[in-house]
């Protein structure tokens, strides 16, 4: 009787200490391993469980004059490509050399994803003479075109020749409208910004030398910002999501926005496209023809012209307002640049960025069930995985048990067996 309980005594501890040994770790990593997915999910949801929130709303304001400013600085350095422009030889390889020493990295869709690629700054460099006939041109691609027709009775020829040496002009965004149509198909708007600046010798005024700035580069500053995200979006910003950077010119025309068919732009037979306005606005908003100036959008949002007027005045700032049942904000930031005929305060136009506080919120709560149905996926496959572990691991200890306490009972009967005497 000793000897059963002594027997059953030994299996039970080694099975016991195997069970500490192997299944009881488990055990509690398994649960460690589920609460920490739970933590890790509520951390999640409440990071996106977000309302956008005092402190929130003046980084969105700084980033705002941040990039302002930065545009402010690019528009600096082309002020200084237009004066070096002014004294270069007018010459093919002079004027080739210049185009491509000044390139940008522009966000381009590829066959690897979205990626930076380098883009001419200027699309053309060209000198007039006194008569505003071309001279020289030459292109981005390379082309050199000489006598090429006569640019006279152009804007920017006629303000550059009046200037006084070491002035320039530069004019607004140019280019050809965009419909909705258009620009679901793909289409973006292909701006150019003129800049001029005179040029003379020994007998005075001699013409103007051209440049072409490419207004991509101008759009690269706020169309890949998602206000309430950190850092750059290198893919489309989705207007609808109510969520987005935008840029005016001082005459109050939006110059870059998500949505390419805004800017007001040149119909297919090169006259100016229709600006949206109340009377227009219901039709014109639908085909995407002509564009918006927040000046004429009072009806719409009448804090549009307040927000371009503050801008005018020089400061920057942010409101939240109620429109259409629907809270929004939007911060402002002047861009400040005062060269090539823009005066305080107004400077170049401004920066703006627009915030639906309540889709924003709407779209957090989203993110939240998300969130918290992939933490519910998670715990129950890691409790299914601990569970089935444990068996396993439960009968593997058994079996070791077992096998120890056999080879241990083996090595006891053994050890009791009495050796025989060499005469025996």
């Amino acid at each position: 009787m000793d000897q059963e309980a002594k027997t059953s005594f030994s299996f039970a501890s080694i099975a016991v200490s195997f069970f500490i040994l192997i299944v009881l770790p488990l055990t509690i990593t398994g649960v460690i391993i589920s609460k920490g997915v739970v933590r890790v999910g509520e951390e999640a949801t409440q990071a996106n469980l977000r309302v956008l929130d005092d402190s929130q709303k003046l980084s969105i304001g700084a980033r705002a004059q941040a990039v302002a400013d930065a545009v402010a600085q690019f528009l600096s350095d082309v002020e200084k490509d237009i004066r070096i422009a002014s004294i270069l030889p007018r010459d093919e390889k002079s004027y080739a050399t210049f185009l491509k020493s000044n390139t940008r990295g522009v966000v381009q869709p590829s066959q690897m994803g979205v990626v930076r690629v380098p883009v001419p700054v200027y699309d053309e460099i060209a000198f007039l003479n006194r008569e505003g006939r071309v001279v020289l041109k030459v292109t981005a691609d390379g082309t050199a075109v000489a006598g090429d027709g006569s640019y006279a009775q152009e804007d920017f020829f006629q303000r550059a020749k009046g200037l006084a040496p070491g002035e320039f002009y530069m004019g607004p965004v140019v280019g050809a409208d965009v419909s909705r149509a258009e620009y679901e198909e793909g289409k973006r708007f292909e701006g150019t910004i003129r800049l001029a600046s005179p040029v003379f010798d020994s007998s005075g005024f001699a013409g103007v030398v051209e440049l072409s700035l490419n207004a991509v580069h101008l759009a690269e500053f706020t169309d890949h910002i998602i206000p309430t995200e950190p850092g750059m979006v290198f893919a489309d910003v989705q207007v609808e999501d109510k969520n987005f950077a935008f840029m005016v010119y001082r005459d109050g025309m939006i110059i870059s926005h998500p949505a390419d068919y805004v800017i007001w732009g040149y119909d297919a037979n090169n006259q100016p496209a229709p600006v949206w306005d109340e009377t227009n606005y219901a039709q014109l908003s639908q085909t995407g023809e002509g564009g918006m100036n927040v000046l004429s959008m009072g009806f719409l949002d009448e804090n549009l012209p307040k927000l371009h007027a503050l801008a005018s005045e020089g400061k920057a700032g942010s409101l939240t307002y109620t429109k259409e049942d629907s809270r929004v904000f939007v911060a402002y930031a002047p861009i400040p640049y005062y060269g090539g005929g823009f005066s305080k305060p107004q400077g170049f136009g401004w920066v703006g960025m627009i915030v639906d506080i309540d889709k924003y919120h709407n779209l957090s709560q989203q993110k939240v069930q998300e969130i918290q149905a992939k933490v519910e996926r998670w715990q129950k496959s890691s409790i299914v995985v601990v569970f089935v572990s444990l068996i396993l691991l439960f009968i593997i200890a058994l079996i070791l048990a077992r096998g120890l306490y056999r080879s241990i009972q083996k090595a006891s009967k053994d050890s009791d067996t009495p050796l025989q005497d060499d005469e025996d």
